[in-house]
């Protein structure tokens, strides 16, 4: 594979939609490199929180889900909302 058939994923931002089990409250936005924290209730009345934003890179992406590990939270998701504009 050449450098310029690799997916963009791996060399530039890109934006993130991260959905884990749980309340991670706002506070916490800065330790999660800034991404926008919103905490909603799901169908099954569980409450549910969605870490959004822009990633630099994947090494980053990788920060951000290893905070997730220490803090103990169920990851439900983690969706590349650039990914999903370029298939529309």
């Amino acid at each position: 594979m050449s450098v310029s058939d690799e997916p963009k994923c791996h060399h530039q931002s890109m934006c993130y939609q991260i959905t884990v089990s749980g309340v991670v409250d706002v506070s916490w936005s800065e330790w999660f490199d800034g991404l926008r924290l919103t905490t909603f209730v799901d169908a099954d009345g569980l409450p549910v929180t969605h870490l959004a934003g822009t990633v630099p890179d994947q090494g980053a992406l990788r920060g951000i889900l290893n905070r997730l590990w220490d803090l103990n939270l169920t990851l439900l998701s983690v969706k590349c909302k650039d990914e999903e504009k370029r298939r529309m």
